[in-house]
């Protein structure tokens, strides 16, 4: 799973088109893995297939935001996302 996230960074860092932005964590979870809120107050909504996982993430897990989804670096995980506020 940490090679995915790793993979995920490195593309994106080596040109990709999505913009992605470090130093991040969760605040929240909300809506059963549905809603994501970060330290910065911003929110994310999660595609249904991946709220499994972000059901399970903690307060101060360490996150990369990108353009469409969020990286769990503490676990390696990837969760498409899209930012509504």
């Amino acid at each position: 799973m940490k090679q995915a996230a790793f993979f995920a960074i490195a593309f994106t860092l080596a040109g990709g088109a999505v913009a992605c932005e470090s130093g991040h964590w969760v605040s929240k979870v909300a809506g059963d893995g549905e809603f994501v809120v970060l330290e910065n107050n911003s929110v994310w909504q999660i595609n249904a297939v991946d709220q499994i996982d972000t059901s399970l993430w903690l307060p101060t897990t360490s996150i990369v935001a990108c353009d469409d989804k969020l990286v769990n670096t503490d676990d390696g995980e990837v969760a498409e996302a899209f930012r509504i506020r």
